[in-house]
């Protein structure tokens, strides 16, 4: 494997501001209504809104942690709570006008189900009378409420808070403001246990660690610490500083993270496994970072319609991605979508071949040029902030050594699609060139986030291996159909697209050790890495003629 530069940005934040009363009103109508998943909405719905609050004015958290508190009741013990019951609480609970708000990852991305929180107390033994819990914010808000929730259920008395450990990923601290070192000396002289409740750890596990550390700060004594987490911790391979030795003085006990599957979901066809059923030759299987994909399913091998189910979101992370591939689907673009059970949605199986670079021709450039002005009509995105998109851009190729300007300007924004790699299309066996993951990638937590059409068109163009008169027919097709000229401002976005798919593909080889799909994600990169060398000092305008020399990823 080449020399891979670890210091590279391809994750984005995803932090935006929220009108609350907005928020407040998207509750009170997940709580009225009904269904099979409605009391999961409320409670997404809640916990969101909680942790808003207590990041913008902590004064009033009290109350909306009460309102997430009985949501979460109504999750773990239905047959006990019933959501309508704090309607009226919720109308008299204030929100600020602004709140800024983050999508929790689990919830979005990795069907992460919040009653795995509930369950992981079976793995505990006998519970003391009383129990402190502390959420991380934002997603432990919630999971911290579906643990206290549970411990009631079993007749522990539950006092629950939430922090935001501040700094560097590596180095996160905790401070506990007054009120909640009062709530903590309070437990200890009851001699309550004080369960730390968050997604992960992640690579450093420095949140969990900062929160653990700040409690014995003040006097809690570490064995009566416990950190409930998404999984089980690999202690040695915690990067934060002392790491390892920090993790060891605790208890950490991991939720049982196996995703709860919708029925007819069978055969795993996640983490790279949909290439077996793709490709005839695994020496074609495209490169991809298997850890970060979404869970997707095959129905029974043997099924005469088979259908493939793949998770988008629980409750409103999921909505909007399903009603983008519905609005696609309708236009002839995309396969027909389906909701299904547990934030998956399902597709038919359609018989067909992933598409290929030699397949392109002007009917397909004009299909590609097409869809691009589908998207930048039917998905916009107002006037996105391209700031973080223009950091990311310059960092990678800083780290990469290359001198490139990449001056990125916003004329169309929208929910871009993200990934435009000819395998990401289906050539059905009547003919018919559908896009395939078409709603999810534009809005994760991976760059660009909302952005100018210029990326989708900038990635079709590196994806396919555009030569000159390919690009020119290709964007002139775009321009016709949507009346947006994007040739003063296409190079910039080639570069920044390529700077982005060269660190993307770098970190999941780091990421990965699978060799030979370390092998596959290190070619792809030197394809990305290729292109961006071959343009240092060719000035703007040359990336109309880039002809990568293989398949990039």
């Amino acid at each position: 494997m080449s020399p891979v530069p670890v210091n590279l940005l391809v994750f984005r934040e995803e932090r935006g501001c929220v009108p609350g009363d907005g928020l407040k009103t998207a509750l009170l109508g997940a709580m009225e209504s009904r269904g099979p998943e409605a009391k999961l909405r409320a409670l997404l719905r809640a916990g969101e809104l909680e942790c808003g609050v207590a990041d913008a004015a902590p004064e009033l958290a009290q109350k909306w942690e009460l309102v997430t508190d009985r949501a979460a009741d109504a999750l773990v013990a239905p047959e006990l709570h019933e959501l309508k019951a704090s309607l009226n609480l919720v109308g008299q609970a204030r929100v600020p006008h602004d709140l800024e708000i983050s999508k929790p990852e689990g919830f979005a991305y990795y069907a992460l189900h919040p009653l795995a929180y509930a369950d992981v107390l079976d793995r505990f033994g006998p519970l003391p009378a009383t129990v402190g819990v502390i959420g991380l914010r934002s997603i432990g808000t919630t999971l911290s409420a579906v643990t206290g929730a549970a411990l009631r259920c079993r007749g522990v008395n539950v006092s629950r808070v939430t922090v935001r450990p501040q700094g560097h990923p590596y180095n996160r601290k905790t401070v506990l403001s007054p009120p909640q070192s009062l709530w903590l000396r309070e437990l200890l002289e009851r001699n309550a246990r004080l369960l730390i409740v968050d997604e992960g750890p992640g690579l450093s596990g420095s949140s969990f660690l900062s929160v653990a550390e700040a409690l014995v700060e003040q006097g809690a004594p570490s064995e009566r610490i416990t950190l409930i987490c998404g999984h089980e911790p690999d202690f040695p391979r915690l990067c934060s500083e002392d790491g390892p030795q920090r993790a060891r003085r605790f208890r950490w006990v991991g939720a049982d993270n196996r995703p709860r599957v919708p029925q007819g979901a069978e055969v795993f066809a996640g983490g790279g496994e949909w290439r077996r059923w793709s490709f005839s030759d695994e020496e074609d299987w495209p490169a991809t970072w298997t850890s970060m994909e979404r869970l997707k399913y095959l129905s029974h091998e043997d099924s005469h319609e088979s259908r493939l189910f793949k998770f988008l979101g629980f409750g409103h992370y999921g909505d909007e991605v399903i009603e983008r591939e519905r609005a696609l689907a309708a236009a002839g673009f995309a396969p027909q979508v389906a909701r299904a059970e547990s934030g998956f949605v399902c597709y038919p199986w359609l018989r067909g071949r992933p598409m290929r670079v030699e397949d392109l021709c002007e009917s397909v450039l004009a299909r590609l040029a097409e869809y691009c002005a589908f998207r930048a009509s039917g998905f916009p995105a107002g006037a996105p902030d391209l700031g973080p998109l223009q950091q990311m851009a310059e960092h990678n190729l800083d780290q990469s050594g290359l001198d490139l300007p990449a001056n990125l300007q916003l004329e169309r924004g929208l929910i871009a699609d993200g990934r435009m790699q000819p395998h990401e299309w289906l050539l059905t066996k009547d003919g018919r060139m559908l896009k395939t993951d078409c709603g999810s990638h534009g809005d994760d937590h991976f760059f660009p986030g909302p952005t100018d059409v210029a990326w989708d068109l900038a990635g079709a163009m590196v994806e396919w291996r555009m030569d000159r008169g390919q690009s020119e027919f290709f964007l002139d097709n775009y321009c016709r159909a949507s009346g947006d000229d994007v040739g003063m401002r296409i190079s910039d976005f080639l570069i920044a697209y390529a700077a982005f798919r060269s660190g993307y593909c770098l970190m999941a080889a780091n990421a990965t050790a699978v060799s030979h799909e370390q092998q596959r994600l290190d070619r792809a990169a030197s394809d990305y890495l290729r292109l961006l060398s071959s343009l240092v000092g060719e000035g703007h305008g040359v990336p109309l003629r880039t002809v990568l020399e293989s398949p990039a990823a």
